[in-house]
């Protein structure tokens, strides 16, 4: 529509710092700098992470077709299977069930007890 960028945003867009990051833009952050550091290993937990940075469904990505950061689902195979990272990622899942197709392994839990999930995975897949 034209409008322009009130002046007391201007500053924000110029200079973003650490404190005006989003939790996925935060997240993405924080898996760079463990990629740059040489990490061996991602950990995530779904429950305590940015919806957005996890996974996003069909319907958003064709409503927000410019969004900057890739969900880590469609990149988790990638991080594994690149030379320059081989990085394995352990995420703890409850919620989102592409996950599963993702998975090399799944650990699924019941009554505090681990179980080889990934049969069970693939069936519902």
């Amino acid at each position: 529509n034209g409008a322009s960028i009130p002046s007391e945003n201007t500053e924000r867009l110029t200079r973003f710092r650490t404190g005006d990051a989003s939790g996925s833009t935060s997240q993405a952050a924080n898996v760079v700098e463990a990629l740059e550091s040489g990490a061996s290993a991602l950990l995530v937990d779904e429950d305590v992470s940015a919806a957005n940075f996890m996974a996003r469904d069909g319907r958003m990505r064709a409503m927000i077709m410019d969004e900057p950061i890739t969900p880590l689902l469609y990149r988790v195979n990638g991080l594994f299977l690149a030379k320059e990272h081989q990085v394995s990622t352990v995420v703890v899942v409850g919620g989102v069930g592409e996950w599963l197709d993702v998975a090399d392994a799944v650990v699924l839990m019941k009554d505090y007890a681990a179980y080889d999930g990934l049969a069970k995975a693939r069936s519902v897949s």
